[in-house]
C-alpha cells in the first residue's frame, strides 16, 4: 500500500478483502452494510454476512457465482477482482473503525442539515437524539434462529458463571435480586406505593447500592431537589438520623461520620438530573448523553407522573411516557426503575395492601412494565404492626415468580435493608 493516507472507499476494498480471503474475522469484525459508502460494497458486505450466517464459504470465486446466479454477473466480478487485486490488512478492526467513523461524520453531517432546514419546534430534540444514536452501541434488529439461539446460549453461559443468577444489576437486597436476578437490560421497571411508604428513600437506596457495586447509573430527580436526594444518601452511609442533616447538630463523635460518608458518597460514579417536571425528551436526551459520555449501566427515575408527556387526557400522558421509557430501556440498552403513584382508593379498602391495578392510570404501565413492585408498610395504617418492617411485593415478573420479600425499615434513616424476619401476611 502507498504511504499515503488510503481513501474510505480504499479502506472499505482491502477489509473486504480481508474478510473473504480471512474469513474466521468475519465473526469478529462486524461493519453493518449500511455503513459503506460504495453501494458496490455495500451489497457484497450484505453477502458476506448472509454467506456467513448460513455456514457458507464467503471467498472471492464463491461470491462471484452467487452473485451471477442472482442476475449481477457485473457485481460477481467486481467481488472477483476484489480478492485477487486488493492488499490484505493484518489489522481489519483498525479498517473497520475508520470506515464506522467516516459513516458517523456522513450521517452527523446529514443530521445538521436537516436540523438547518427545519422549521418544526421539535428539531433540535430529534438532532440531539440522531446524534447521539450515532455513538450509541451498534444493536442487530434482525436475527435468524442460529443466531437468536447463540445468542441464548451465550445468556445461559453468562448465568451459569453467576451461580444461577440472571447477571442484572443488584438491588442490594439478597431476597429481591434472587426473585428478580437483580435489574436486567432493556426492561422497564415500575415501583410503586402510597405516600409515606418509602418509595423515594427506596429508590435512591437501589441506586446507591449499583453505584457502589462500581456500575454508574442516572438519577432523574423530578420529586425532590437534588440537595435533599444527598442528604439521603449521607445519612443512610453514615448511619445517623436524617433530622439531625436538615439542622446540622451532629454531636462531636458524629461528625467524623458525616465526613467519612461524604467522601464515600462524592465517589460514586452518579450524575444527577435535577428538574421538577422534566419531558419525556429531555429524560431521553440526558439519558443519551450519559451514556454515552459516562457508559451509565442503568437509570433511576423519582417518578413517572411527574414527567411531562403529550396527550389531552392524564391516562395518555401517562401512556406515552411509560412507552417512551421502555424504548429507553431498549435503546440504551440498560433497565430503567421508575417510582409511579398508587391510587388515593388504595386508603378506603379494608386491606390497604396496593396491587398492580392500583398504580395511577394504570393500563398503560401495566402493559409497558417488565417488572412492577409495589411498596408497603403496614406499620404505618396500624400501630399495632412493628413499625420497621416492610415489604416488597412482586407483582409483575416477566423473568420469574411473583410474589412478596421481606424487608428491614430504618424510618430514622430512611434505609430498607435485608431482613430474615417473617411476619402475617397482610394481603
Amino acid at each position: 500500500m502507498n504511504q499515503r493516507d488510503p481513501t474510505i472507499v480504499e479502506m472499505e476494498r482491502t477489509l473486504l478483502a480481508t474478510l473473504m480471503l480471512r474469513p474466521g474475522d468475519c465473526f469478529r469484525v462486524i461493519v453493518p452494510p449500511e455503513y459503506y459508502l460504495s453501494e458496490q460494497h455495500a451489497d457484497i458486505a450484505r453477502a458476506i454476512q448472509e454467506q456467513s450466517a448460513a455456514s457458507k464459504p464467503v471467498d472471492p470465486v464463491t461470491l462471484s457465482d452467487y452473485f451471477e446466479q442472482q442476475g449481477r454477473k457485473s457485481l460477481g466480478d467486481y467481488a472477483l477482482t476484489i480478492g485477487s487485486d486488493a492488499y490484505i490488512t493484518p489489522v481489519p478492526d483498525a479498517f473497520a473503525h475508520r470506515i464506522t467513523t467516516a459513516w458517523r461524520q456522513r450521517k452527523a453531517k446529514e443530521i445538521g442539515m436537516t436540523l438547518v432546514e427545519s422549521t418544526d419546534e421539535k428539531a433540535v430534540d430529534r438532532a440531539i437524539n440522531d446524534l447521539m444514536n450515532l455513538h450509541a452501541v451498534e444493536q442487530n434488529h434482525e436475527w435468524d434462529a442460529k443466531q437468536a439461539t447463540r445468542a441464548a446460549f451465550q445468556q445461559l453461559n453468562e448465568t451459569h458463571k453467576a451461580g444461577g443468577r440472571l447477571p442484572g444489576i443488584t438491588t442490594g437486597l439478597i431476597d429481591l435480586d434472587d426473585k428478580l436476578g437483580g435489574l436486567h437490560r432493556g426492561d422497564l421497571i415500575v415501583i410503586g406505593g402510597r405516600a409515606a411508604m418509602g418509595k423515594t428513600a427506596f429508590l435512591m437506596g437501589l441506586a446507591k447500592c449499583a453505584a457502589m457495586a462500581k456500575e454508574p447509573v442516572g438519577v432523574i430527580s423530578g420529586e425532590q431537589p437534588v440537595e435533599q436526594v444527598a442528604m439521603r444518601m449521607l445519612s443512610s452511609q453514615a448511619k445517623i438520623d436524617a433530622k439531625k442533616f436538615r439542622t446540622a447538630q451532629f454531636a462531636e463523635e458524629e461528625w467524623p461520620r458525616v465526613f467519612n460518608a461524604t467522601a464515600d458518597i462524592s465517589s460514586l460514579p452518579m450524575w444527577f438530573l435535577d428538574r421538577s417536571a422534566p419531558t419525556l425528551a429531555e429524560v431521553a436526551r440526558v439519558a443519551r448523553r450519559w451514556k454515552h459520555k459516562h457508559g451509565i449501566k442503568v437509570l433511576y427515575i423519582d417518578y413517572l407522573q411527574r414527567i411531562v408527556g403529550e396527550g389531552e387526557r392524564k391516562f395518555e400522558q401517562v401512556g406515552y411516557v411509560a412507552r417512551g421509557l421502555k424504548n429507553l430501556a431498549r435503546d440504551l440498552d440498560i433497565p430503567v426503575v421508575v417510582l409511579a403513584q398508587v391510587s388515593r382508593a388504595v386508603e378506603t379498602r379494608s386491606s390497604q395492601v396496593p396491587r398492580m391495578g392500583d398504580l395511577s392510570d394504570s393500563s398503560e404501565i401495566e402493559k409497558e412494565a417488565d417488572q412492577v413492585l409495589m411498596l408497603f408498610r403496614p406499620g404505618y395504617y396500624d400501630d399495632q404492626q412493628p413499625q420497621n418492617q416492610a415489604r416488597v411485593i412482586v407483582e409483575k415478573n416477566r423473568h420469574g415468580p411473583t410474589g412478596y420479600i421481606d424487608v428491614h425499615w430504618d424510618g430514622a434513616t430512611m434505609t430498607f435493608k435485608n431482613s430474615s424476619d417473617q411476619w402475617g401476611d397482610v394481603a
